[in-house]
């Protein structure tokens, strides 16, 4: 390409970056108060923009002794492998052709919920709702993650719905965007946490004719849904997570230091001190310095990438990622700039304290991580069942020897036969 073509071709792109700097990059129904059918269409400009920086993603350089300093993505994701990723992502993936996947998929519809009053009162939400043709079905809403999106329960959403076992718990399933997530415009005020998001939701649950229902909630969306089963108790049927985190209380301590506490545990505490010792960097900076970092990703799509694949990759057991499936999740959370999904730790730590014990029927489903790339956390997702009965009423407790993170992408089968039996054994 000559030079003058080059630069006229840069300065265009350039001059498309800032305009769509002020907008989501997709358009969102901000008048409609009640639920209406939405269409996934994303700016094709800023698509082609997109594609043009992974062409001229920058990597990192690595270290000569990085086979041993970066074992196992200690530090991050080797230089060789950011580079695939870009070369992928600027000359073969396709958004439009995904776009046009995840529209067919699914009922997508969107809403702005009038929460409270003044500037900071409208949470614009984007969600997924599938209803089910058994006459018993439960009312269902699955809350995810960071990085995650409703995307992470298209494996399961089919299953749910129309159970291949005509005996099984079927349900309507409501799969939201968390705001600052895919297509739920991040909030522009601060104190959009866990709690008001939860508020927020359940009016969402009750336009949709849902007075009784289920949630399901795993890392973000888990104590999203604790706040709605603590809050809620007279509306929430049952509460399910694959994901928990208790933190050792200072008995548990002293057993520990007495060689009193049991091997369960003595390897979950292990693998807390090892995971926030280790491997929890990314969750301290997004909830301290969450404009810092989002700054510098709202700008690099590769980048952001990157950043995602070193915690998907560590919290996987394993589990291998296609650059479709990484470009996609990195995608929908790029779209509209990073900054408001990452900021939502922020706002998590604000909310955690004020959570008491949950009257609620509790379901939990612990996955292992045999596979993953670092023995130290293999037993991070098992928290001790008795520990579980101090914050919760557990009536409901899965093992599994294999998962990691993400079951419901990696174990779907295995994940929707556990919510199943939870919520049927509620109904019986």
């Amino acid at each position: 390409m000559a030079a003058s073509s080059w630069i006229t071709k840069s300065i265009a792109l350039l001059v498309i970056s800032l305009a769509n700097a002020q907008d989501l990059n997709f358009n969102f129904p901000f008048h409609a108060t009640t639920p209406v059918p939405y269409t996934l269409s994303v700016n094709p400009e800023f698509v082609k923009e997109t594609v043009y920086k992974a062409k001229h993603y920058r990597p990192s350089i690595d270290l000569l002794d990085g086979e041993t300093s970066n074992a196992g993505w200690l530090e991050g994701p080797p230089r060789e492998d950011m580079i695939a990723l870009a070369k992928y992502w600027g000359k073969s993936y396709d958004w439009h052709q995904i776009q046009n996947e995840i529209n067919r998929n699914f009922s997508h519809f969107a809403v702005n919920i009038q929460s409270g009053s003044g500037p900071n009162s409208q949470i614009p939400i984007h969600f997924v709702h599938e209803r089910s043709a058994a006459k018993n079905a439960l009312p269902l809403i699955l809350l995810h993650g960071w990085p995650s999106t409703h995307l992470e329960w298209s494996k399961v959403i089919g299953p749910l719905v129309s159970p291949g076992d005509h005996g099984a718990q079927a349900f309507h399933v409501v799969a939201p965007d968390l705001p600052g997530f895919g297509f739920s415009p991040a909030p522009k005020y601060t104190n959009l946490g866990p709690r008001r998001m939860g508020q927020a939701l359940h009016q969402l649950m009750g336009q949709l004719g849902y007075k009784r229902y289920g949630v399901v909630g795993t890392d973000i969306g888990w104590e999203v849904g604790l706040t709605m089963a603590d809050s809620l108790p007279d509306n929430i049927v049952g509460y399910f997570s694959d994901f928990w985190v208790a933190q050792p209380n200072s008995t548990d301590l002293e057993r520990l230091a007495q060689n009193k506490t049991t091997e369960e545990e003595t390897q979950y505490i292990s693998a807390f001190s090892e995971w926030f010792g280790s491997h929890s960097s990314y969750s301290t900076v997004h909830q301290q310095a969450p404009l810092a970092i989002g700054q510098a990703m709202s700008d690099t799509p590769v980048g952001f990438a990157g950043w995602m694949w070193h915690l998907v990759h560590t919290v996987s057991d394993g589990h291998k990622y296609s650059f479709d499936e990484l470009i996609t999740d990195a995608m929908m959370l790029f779209i509209q700039g990073t900054f408001g999904n990452l900021r939502l730790y922020k706002e998590m730590a604000k909310d955690t304290p004020t959570i008491s014990f949950v009257k609620v029927p509790t379901g939990v489903s612990e996955w292992g991580s045999p596979n993953g790339f670092f023995k130290g956390i293999e037993k991070f997702g098992s928290v001790p069942r008795d520990w579980l009965q101090r914050s919760v009423n557990l009536v409901y407790f899965s093992k599994h020897e294999t998962g990691g993170h993400f079951p419901a992408i990696n174990e779907p089968e295995l994940w929707v036969r556990d919510v199943q039996e939870f919520f049927g054994s509620l109904a019986r």
